[in-house]
């Protein structure tokens, strides 16, 4: 009798671990990954307080000064009342070291670039075009970063939930081994029954321990993407839109269309560059012809105007168009693509929603069969084995209901992230 009053207090440790684990979620997690900092619930952050962070954790939060400055220099380059930059233009002729009659001529000024009609209108357009992009862009930025954190909180709530359903059912294996060790402390049952429990036990101990790494993964993705290690109160969860389009709108297409608008700017500035800028120098001229006279002033304008090269123009504008080309074929495969993974989602949407009811009558069925199968086996009706097939089909049952359940919200989540819809 020494042996079963052992597994007697043995039942009663794990009992009190199993308690302190349902009560303390976070200790317990924080004892078995003393590395790890449990991310905590909090009714004091929400989705918006928490996106403005993961904003600004996010790698290319960086880029938003850099494309408010270039998209700042291009409009201040179509401002400009000259095309370029001045530049100074000196010229001395001294014969001082050949002949030394006296001659001498400097002539200096400054050259100025103009514009070509009408071409300051499009470099004013080009500012416009990149003014536009940067926008477009943080659109775009922000949208991504919200899918980004959706998914996250998502992860958490499935590992909790997964880890809950795995709890359960180290609770349904510790209450039959206690079953099983009373029966054989009375000489009920056999050994290999008792031993087929406790590795019954043993498996399912596994089986919660993947549980509890996976949530602990899931939270130090979250702290990474965020810097914080809090979240909102209630799991995140979200209504399906009702608009199944998607549209120009977009962020995702505003940007790629923008790009599309900025390329073809960009054959109008590599033509127009090709083509070169007329210059005026305005400046004076001072020479002397020889030792015995005067030296005479005189004013210098000078104008420089290229002309022809249509080919030079139609080869540097070549480069320029095929991006564009590269732009817009970028920006309908992209719809394309979107638009084949929104109805592959609704698609799924529609299965998953039809197996629910199916999934929830076979997972009542089957926690009724296992708590008439342990029943049946106190009373000693059934054996062991009947015991742990029922067992075992009632955890699968009730992992399937809540994977699909879990499926549900996030291809409800997805769908609103292709759609581009903000919480």
């Amino acid at each position: 009798m020494g042996y079963p009053k052992v597994n007697h207090i043995h039942s009663y440790s794990t009992r009190l671990v199993l308690l302190l684990g349902l009560l303390l979620p976070g200790a317990a997690l924080q004892a078995q990954h003393p590395d790890h900092i449990p991310v905590t619930r909090s009714a004091e952050v929400n989705f918006a307080s928490i996106l403005e962070q993961t904003l600004q954790q996010s790698p290319e939060y960086l880029e938003i000064a850099a494309r408010d400055t270039e998209a700042q220099t291009q409009a201040d380059i179509g401002s400009s009342w000259i095309a370029g930059r001045p530049s100074l233009q000196v010229d001395l002729l001294d014969d001082s070291l050949h002949s030394n009659l006296g001659q001498s001529e400097l002539t200096y000024g400054i050259e100025v670039p103009l514009w070509r009609p009408g071409e300051r209108r499009d470099r004013q357009a080009l500012g416009q075009q990149y003014e536009e992009q940067a926008q477009a862009w943080q659109a775009y930025f922000r949208l991504a970063v919200v899918g980004r954190l959706r998914d996250s909180l998502v992860a958490i709530h499935e590992a909790e939930v997964f880890l809950d359903v795995e709890r359960q059912a180290s609770a349904d294996a510790r209450e039959l081994v206690s079953i099983v060790e009373r029966l054989y402390g009375a000489g009920e049952v056999a050994e290999r029954e008792l031993l087929q429990a406790r590795t019954l036990l043993l498996t399912q101990q596994r089986s919660e321990l993947d549980a509890e790494a996976m949530l602990v993964d899931a939270q130090r993705a979250y702290t990474v993407l965020t810097g914080l290690n809090v979240m909102p109160e209630a799991p995140w969860t979200e209504a399906q839109a009702p608009d199944a389009e998607i549209d120009a709108t977009h962020p995702q297409l505003r940007f790629m269309q923008s790009e599309v608008d900025l390329a073809q700017a960009n054959v109008e500035r590599a033509q127009a560059e090709a083509r070169g800028s007329p210059t005026v120098t305005l400046g004076s001229r001072r020479e002397k012809p020889g030792t015995i006279s005067a030296r005479q002033d005189s004013l210098a304008l000078s104008v420089n105007i290229p002309f022809g090269g249509k080919s030079f123009v139609a080869a540097a504008g070549s480069a320029a168009r095929r991006d564009k080309v590269d732009a817009e074929v970028q920006y309908l495969t992209t719809l394309r693509e979107m638009n084949l993974q929104l109805h592959e989602i609704e698609h799924e949407l529609f299965i998953v929603g039809e197996s629910l009811p199916l999934s929830e009558q076979h997972t009542d069925m089957s926690t009724r069969q296992w708590e008439m199968a342990r029943t049946a086996f106190e009373l000693g009706e059934t054996d062991m084995s009947q015991v742990v097939i029922a067992m075992q089909q009632a955890r699968a049952s009730a992992r399937e209901l809540q994977s699909l359940t879990l499926r549900q919200q996030r291809l409800t989540i997805e769908f609103n992230q292709i759609l581009g819809v903000l919480p």
